[in-house]
């Protein structure tokens, strides 16, 4: 039967195959950054031999210009049999300064998913690697062929024994059926990292395309996790956690898989860092000594860059305006894709209706999601209606420099998430700027809170596992009330339904979403935590100081050599010790 097992590769020699949907080729979210990091740190800390394999989205990858003309062709052209058909594909290369390699798969039938660059970006061509808006529903087969086609490319380049595939999310789960139907490949094991509790429907007429044989299962996940060699990994130590304990995730995202979950184990890795520490060392050095004027004055002198950029320069597209010259108030900053299943610009938007106007300003940066800028409504009302001049949304992609400006002149990042598998407050750490963030995932890790008033019970205690009840502030964290496992779990349904599409013209989410106690339970503590932050940070300065400080030196737990390491570990217990 071509679904057993391949014999065990060799410890010694072995090759680790990175298999991921997205890449630095064409990005969306964190996966991404994540593969354009650990193979290359995977290779440089734990000196094994590795590689990455990627679907060519010649489209997108395009618009990374200096990207684009570093990838060349390696004159493979292996064919790939794909649903009764034989499909050419051409196996491209990029290598980087320090001699990773990197392998994109081309194919003109699939990976078309088209990309013009503009701001905002048009919905026709969306940059979106998971989305083609004129074959909506061609991620799956997308998916499918894709893992069809990676154990020709390995076949093709020469890589056949001892390998470990660590594949990334379900897009790539199926390669786990796919590498042992070839017969070229003599050894060969598969583990799964999961980056999120994302699967996809798939039948028997799906599954035939690529596999003769019988899997069961109605999901990708379903069907494939029975066969992972190993357990399970995911990007942080909480994420694992949650996965089988939060009701979010055991009876919405993913209840189908809590038996899996349970039988292979979910270990969590977390991540290291993704961004360069940037702030001076002799403020750095006098931080140490209890003297933190040196920070807050590096502190003030960003904040006057950002208050510059923003009078000069007139952004095109944005919804409001803020004048920062003579305000004293904190600059809260809210970053990231705006998808309305996880990230909570509406939780944060809410939650400042219910502050008292003139205190703080908001800088708002969502790159639409699949509702577009209609679905961000809420923003730009709160923008242009609500709080003018409080408010500045910048509905797109924006430049590199202009996000490094806002990162490092505001003075708190804002992550009220449903949920992070690990999250990105170490972005602000490096830049000298706190966190408030929703207590979730990688981002109970990441954030040390401030002992205040709005430091709820539940928050105290899940930040109470990684970081001492007297650990040095960095941050503030809110998170609300329990509930019932069965009330909580109908209302993560009912938030993440998405209702609000279906009902009449002008029901916005951010007004759909009020009406559940869930999500007005978030607003109200989202609400409070603000209150305290902007009090810290007008009235006590030099707190505010060592909060920089504190993050700054919180970065150093988080190491890309441990995250080798630890993986290190997982894939020799899938290979034979020789």
């Amino acid at each position: 039967m071509s679904l057993e097992s391949k014999p065990r590769p060799k410890k010694k020699g072995r090759t680790i195959v990175f298999v991921t949907f997205e890449s630095e080729f064409a990005p969306l979210g964190g996966l991404a950054a994540v593969m354009k990091i650990l193979p290359r740190e995977m290779a440089r800390f734990g000196l094994e031999n590795c590689i990455l394999i990627t679907p060519f989205f010649r489209e997108i990858t395009r618009c990374r210009e200096s990207l684009y003309k570093r990838i060349q062709r390696t004159g493979l052209s292996p064919k790939v049999s794909f649903g009764g058909r034989m499909y050419d594909t051409e196996i491209w290369f990029h290598t980087d300064d320090s001699g990773f390699q990197s392998f994109l798969i081309y194919s003109p039938e699939f990976f078309q998913a088209p990309c013009d660059c503009s701001d905002p970006c048009n919905p026709r061509t969306p940059c979106n690697p998971y989305f083609n808006p004129s074959n909506p529903k061609g991620l799956l087969d997308d998916a499918l062929f894709f893992c069809a086609a990676v154990p020709e490319v390995l076949t093709a380049i020469g890589r056949t024994r001892d390998l470990v595939l660590n594949l990334q999310d379900w897009q790539t789960a199926n390669v786990v059926f796919t590498i042992r139907e070839k017969d070229e490949i003599v050894s060969a094991t598969c583990m799964l990292t999961l980056h999120n509790p994302y699967d996809a429907p798939i039948d028997d007429s799906d599954f035939s395309k690529i596999s003769s044989e019988a899997a069961w299962g109605p999901t990708v996940l379903t069907r494939t996790i029975p066969y992972i060699e190993g357990p399970l990994t995911t990007v942080s130590e909480i994420f694992a956690k949650e996965l089988t304990e939060e009701a979010l995730h055991n009876a919405v995202y993913a209840p189908h898989l809590q038996d899996l979950f349970r039988a292979k184990r979910v270990l969590g890795v977390n991540n290291g860092l993704f961004a360069r520490p940037d702030l001076p060392l002799a403020a750095i050095e006098s931080a140490e000594k209890e003297n933190v004027k040196s920070l807050l004055d590096e502190k003030r002198r960003r904040r006057k860059e950002l208050e510059e950029i923003l009078i000069k320069k007139a952004i095109k597209g944005s919804w409001g305006h803020l004048d920062l010259s003579g305000f004293q108030g904190p600059v809260f900053f809210m970053f990231g894709r705006d998808d309305p299943r996880q990230k909570g610009y509406d939780v944060l938007a809410a939650g400042i209706r219910e502050t008292e106007p003139g205190k703080a300003m908001y800088i708002f940066t969502p790159m639409p999601g699949d509702e577009g800028t209609d679905g961000l409504r809420f923003l730009r009302d709160l923008a242009l209606q609500e709080r003018p001049g409080e408010i500045l949304v910048l509905p797109f992609r924006i430049e590199p420099d202009l996000y490094k400006k806002l990162q490092q002149g505001s003075s708190f990042l804002v992550m009220p998430s449903f949920y992070e598998p690990f999250g990105g407050a170490t972005e602000g750490y490096a830049v000298g700027t706190p966190v408030l963030a929703r207590a979730t995932g990688g981002l109970i890790q990441q954030v040390a809170p401030c002992t205040c008033a709005s430091l709820s019970r539940g928050a105290r205690e899940l930040s109470a596992a990684f970081h001492g009840r007297s650990a040095p502030p960095t941050g503030f964290l809110f998170r609300e009330p329990w509930m019932p496992v069965g009330e909580a779990s109908a209302d993560w349904r009912s938030i993440l339904s998405c209702d609000y599409l279906d009902q009449m013209p002008g029901v916005d989410r951010l007004e759909s979403r009020m009406n559940i106690r869930l999500f007005s339970s978030m607003v109200r503590e989202a609400a409070w935590t603000l209150q305290d932050a902007t009090k810290l940070y007008t009235e006590q300065q030099p707190a505010y100081g060592e909060m920089i400080y504190n993050g700054f030196k919180l970065l150093e737990a988080f190491s890309w050599e441990y995250t080798v390491r630890e993986y290190q570990r997982v894939y020799d217990q899938v290979c034979d010790v020789v």
